[in-house]
């Protein structure tokens, strides 16, 4: 009797856990995407950018490599739900920028924006993507 209530609750436990984790899941379709940014800055606004990349599950960061930020590097990186956060920090021309990014997935299209700080002016750069297909 006590092995049966055992092995019902160690099944239970399994099942539990594997729902959890399957419901978990970042709802992202893999390939190329199309992202659209838009720098905004203390009464400024800068003329939208629009960009392709090759998001996957493994990559999952926006990333720009725009002149002048080319030594950029996400870390603290963490996925909850179909949210993905991380820090960037970038070492340009104009001196060092950190920063905050955020985006949320929703299959094949998300939005998100990142907050970053350089020489003491904040800028919140909003984004936009959509999947165009597989990656290249």
């Amino acid at each position: 009797m006590a092995k049966r209530l055992f092995v019902g609750i160690f099944l239970g436990l399994v099942i539990f856990c594997t729902a959890v984790y399957a419901g978990s899941a970042l709802n992202i379709k893999e390939g190329m995407w199309e992202i659209t940014s838009q720098v905004k800055m203390q009464g400024m606004t800068i003329p939208p950018m629009t960009f392709s990349q090759c998001i996957t599950k493994d990559d999952l960061v926006p990333q720009n490599n725009s002149p002048g930020q080319d030594g950029c590097k996400v870390s603290e990186m963490k996925t909850v739900g179909n949210t993905v956060s991380w820090t960037v920090t970038c070492s340009g021309q104009d001196g060092d920028m950190k920063g905050k990014g955020k985006i949320t997935y929703h299959g094949d299209r998300f939005e998100g924006e990142v907050t970053a700080e350089l020489s003491g002016m904040v800028m919140v750069t909003e984004m936009s993507g959509k999947r165009t297909g597989p990656c290249q």
